[in-house]
């Protein structure tokens, strides 16, 4: 990852994260260890994330006035709220001496609510509400878990704002993409690739909107898989309907226009499914070049599809 301030703060509190790993067993159990120490983190976390949220409203289009009234959570991470579904990405701890075991620890939604106030809002949220203004009386709450679950956040933003694509080049299934970007302590999850078809569709699977990276073709090698596969089914057609057509030539019984549509369109998908392969075959130099020659890259969902 380029450097930026936000990444080189952002990585100072992870190695202070890591640091405290040497000290205490962070295990399930230990999550609600809290002190002066990891408190302040909290707050310095919570200010990184108020800071790099409004910097990402402006750059995404936020015109409200940059005063006392602009509030990172309702105003800026609401915005982008609007724009990239924050609340369902997923952060993973992955961090080798952070001995987490339960999902709820290892899969965090870190922004999940963080666009709300109050009592609506994240639990992180609320610990370092609570901590600022009341620290003496609040100091429970700046545990390790919200310091985590704060961290989560600032990482996923942080990965917003550094906004990557990353070239894979033959690399379909992403096995050899850095899922870390970078950190020490977490990974992100990182969307298949799909597949091409006639349409350019992009076909979602179930856990879209948790991914922060998508798999897809670049543009140009995607076009000209495209072509081939129009082709093929160009070529395809072709075939179905002079089948069609002879078939029905010599068709003497007399049907009614929607019996004679129905009967068509059946001809059609059978002659379809008995030319698909032959037809494949024949055009087999066609498609593999096209496919041999698709690249790949990792791009940030931006609910772009």
């Amino acid at each position: 990852m380029k450097n930026n301030l936000y990444w080189n703060v952002y990585k100072s509190l992870e190695r202070e994260l890591l640091a405290l790993a040497e000290i205490i067993h962070i295990d399930d159990k230990q999550l609600d260890v809290y002190s002066m120490k990891i408190a302040d983190l909290l707050i310095r976390t919570s200010v990184e994330i108020e800071s790099i949220s409004k910097e990402l409203y402006f750059r995404e289009g936020g015109t409200k006035p940059d005063d006392k009234d602009l509030y990172f959570d309702t105003d800026c991470l609401a915005l982008l709220e609007s724009k990239w579904r924050l609340s369902n990405k997923v952060v993973m701890v992955s961090s080798p001496i952070l001995y987490l075991e339960q999902d709820e620890n290892l899969y965090l939604v870190p922004l999940h609510k963080a666009y709300k106030r109050g009592t609506s809002s994240s639990d992180w949220q609320k610990a370092y509400q609570a901590v600022k203004h009341n620290r003496g009386k609040s100091l429970h709450k700046g545990t390790l878990k919200h310091f985590i679950r704060s961290l989560g956040a600032l990482y996923l933003l942080n990965i917003y704002y550094q906004d990557q694509t990353f070239d894979l080049g033959s690399n379909s299934n992403g096995n050899l993409f850095d899922a870390s970007i970078g950190s020490s302590v977490f990974s992100i999850q990182l969307h298949p690739f799909p597949g091409i078809d006639a349409s350019g569709t992009y076909k979602k699977n179930g856990d879209f909107d948790k991914c922060m990276y998508l798999i897809q073709a670049t543009d140009k090698t995607k076009e000209i898989a495209q072509k081939a596969i129009i082709e093929l089914d160009n070529k395809l057609m072709e075939k179905v309907l002079s089948q069609v057509n002879q078939e029905f030539a010599t068709m003497t019984e007399p049907l009614t226009s929607i019996d004679l549509k129905d009967k068509v369109a059946r001809s059609i998908e059978k002659y379809k499914a008995q030319l698909l392969v032959p037809v494949a075959k024949e055009n087999g130099m066609l498609l593999t070049k096209a496919f041999n020659d698709i690249r790949y890259e990792a791009v940030l969902n931006k609910c772009q599809y």
